[in-house]
C-alpha cells in the first residue's frame, strides 16, 4: 500500500530548482563585435543551511516515489491558492515533474462563509508579509477566516449546522464543524495566527485520514510534538508531519537520487 501524503506549499515552491536567466555571449559578424543574449535557465541559489538544502534536494527522490506509486500524493484548494503567483509553474528541472496529485476537500470551504469581489484578498494568506507589502486585506483571506473559525463556540457551531442546507455544507463539512475543537485547540497552542494556515493544512490531512503531511517548515513538526506530549488536554494527532528525508526513510530509501541540475551552469532552451 502506498503512503498517502498531503504536500505543503513550500514543497511545491522548492521543487522548482531552475529559474529563468540570460547569458550574454560575444558575437563577431562581418568584422564587427557585439553581444548576443541567450535565454535559458540556471539553478536557483542553494540555501545557506546545507542540512535544509539536503531536504530540498531529496524532493527529486520524493517525485520518483510518486511516479513509481509508492507515494499517493494529495493537494487541495487552500494550498493551490497559496501557490498562485500569476505565472505558470516552471517544469524544466522540477522535482515533481510528471507526478499525479489527487485533490481532497478542505474541512470547510472558505468561499461558502466569506463572499468577496476582492480576489487579491481571497488569494492572500493575510499575514505579516501581505500587510507589509501594503496589500488591502479584508475578511476573506486565509488567516481572517481561520481567526473566525477559532471564535466559534458550541452555540455558533450548532447554528451553522442547523442552517447547513442554506449555506451549502456537505456532510463532510458538517462533520468538520463537529470536529472543529481539534482545529481550535491546535491553533491555540501554535502561538500566533501566522501559523493557522499550517494547522488548517494538517487538519485537512487529519480529516481525510492521510498518513503524512510533507513540509519544509520547521515550526509545525515542533508544534505537533508539543501537542502530542501535552498532559493537561489530550489532542490526538494521527497524521505525521514529515520532512522529505523523513518520508524517504519511512519508505526505506537511504540514499537520495542525485540532483540533475548543476550549480553555476547555464542551460539554454535548445542545448542542454
Amino acid at each position: 500500500m502506498p503512503i498517502r501524503v498531503l504536500f505543503d506549499t513550500g514543497v511545491f515552491i522548492h521543487s522548482e530548482f531552475a529559474e529563468f536567466a540570460v547569458n550574454e555571449i560575444p558575437v563577431r559578424w562581418v568584422g564587427m563585435e557585439s553581444v548576443a543574449k541567450v535565454h535559458g535557465l540556471r539553478r536557483k541559489q542553494p540555501h545557506a543551511d546545507k542540512d535544509y538544502q539536503s531536504q530540498i534536494d531529496a524532493l527529486f527522490t520524493v517525485g520518483r516515489m510518486i511516479r513509481e506509486g509508492r507515494v499517493e500524493a494529495y493537494t487541495y484548494n487552500e494550498i493551490r491558492f497559496e501557490r498562485f503567483n500569476g505565472r505558470p509553474e516552471l517544469q524544466e528541472f522540477n522535482a515533481l515533474q510528471g507526478c499525479s496529485f489527487r485533490r481532497c476537500d478542505p474541512p470547510l470551504d472558505r468561499s461558502l462563509f466569506l463572499k468577496t469581489s476582492n480576489f487579491k484578498d481571497f488569494f492572500a494568506k493575510g499575514g505579516k508579509k501581505d500587510r507589509g507589502s501594503g496589500l488591502s486585506l479584508g475578511d476573506a483571506n486565509q488567516i481572517a477566516f481561520f481567526d473566525w473559525l477559532c471564535t466559534l463556540d458550541k452555540a455558533s457551531v450548532g447554528a451553522l449546522i442547523k442552517h447547513s442546507t442554506l449555506i451549502g455544507l456537505s456532510d463532510f463539512e458538517i462533520n468538520s464543524l463537529r470536529n472543529i475543537e481539534w482545529f481550535q485547540l491546535v491553533c491555540n497552542r501554535s502561538g500566533t495566527s501566522e501559523n493557522y494556515p499550517d494547522v488548517f493544512h494538517l487538519w485537512t490531512a487529519e480529516r481525510h485520514h492521510l498518513d503524512a503531511f510533507l513540509t519544509l517548515e520547521k515550526k509545525l513538526p515542533r508544534l505537533v510534538d508539543r501537542v502530542r506530549n501535552e498532559k493537561t488536554v489530550k489532542i490526538a494527532v494521527s497524521t505525521d508531519v514529515l520532512w522529505p528525508l523523513d518520508l524517504l526513510q519511512r519508505l526505506g530509501v537511504c540514499a537520495p537520487d542525485p540532483v540533475p541540475i548543476d550549480e553555476d551552469r547555464f542551460y539554454d532552451f535548445y542545448r542542454h
